[in-house]
């Protein structure tokens, strides 16, 4: 497990009210298993290529200063600098479900500037997450439901996690998408809108807002092609 931190910000966590209620503000606008196996490389490979589709997910976050953050399936930390520019004092924690090395210069770097704390978990899929309930202010993933045995399990614990008023928030491509791509006819469960706003009622989420996005990635024959997406959110 990699940890950073600052003083700085533990005195600031510390400070702070624990029954703060965070606003997220609400838009319908349009917007352009443990084990490294090959499901999981190609997981890495694809996450490497779609940092856009993780981007427009964070700024969707509406974050607030010192708010705890989780992620699941953090499998790079590429986009973490972007996410530390969002508020000051952030705590994130990552779990991933792979066991590949973090690489931490990048949030060292971000950490400097904005006093925030950050910790990577390794975990085998499926197992309890390693946190107290009512921990996190939000949760938020992108682009690797494709990969979960178990995404209902999953989606209990990010509840279990999450103190009131917290919200889960997911991007995924549809299945009537990403069923006919070149690189996704193994390894990959798709699902409709509908299953997925299914889990997130068995799980307890309520106030499920739903937002259309796109984003352009490049082909493997280096031509540029428009992907439409879904960003999802559910409130404890």
């Amino acid at each position: 497990m990699l940890k950073v931190n600052t003083n700085r910000f533990l005195e600031k966590r510390i400070q702070s009210n624990m029954d703060k209620s965070i606003e997220y503000k609400k838009t319908s606008k349009q917007r352009q298993d443990f084990k490294y196996d090959n499901k999981r490389k190609k997981n890495l490979e694809i996450q490497h290529q779609n940092q856009n589709i993780i981007s427009q997910t964070i700024a969707e976050l509406k974050l607030t200063n010192h708010s705890f953050i989780l992620e699941i399936e953090c499998n790079n930390s590429r986009h973490l600098p972007f996410l530390f520019q969002q508020a000051k004092g952030i705590g994130y924690y990552g779990v991933s479900f792979s066991d590949k090395p973090m690489d931490e210069i990048p949030l060292v770097q971000a950490l400097k500037i904005n006093e925030g704390h950050a910790e990577f978990i390794n975990i085998k899929e499926g197992e309890k997450l390693n946190f107290e309930s009512d921990f996190f202010d939000c949760c938020f993933t992108a682009n690797t439901i494709y990969y979960w045995s178990d995404p209902l399990s999953t989606f209990k614990e990010i509840y279990r996690t999450l103190r009131l008023g917290g919200t889960f928030n997911l991007s995924f491509i549809e299945q009537k998408f990403g069923k006919d791509l070149p690189w996704t006819q193994t390894d990959f469960t798709f699902y409709t809108l509908n299953q997925i706003k299914t889990m997130y009622r068995i799980a307890g989420f309520g106030d499920l807002e739903v937002i259309q996005m796109t984003e352009e990635v490049m082909t493997k024959d280096g031509q540029h092609m428009v992907r439409p997406f879904i960003y999802i959110s559910g409130r404890k």
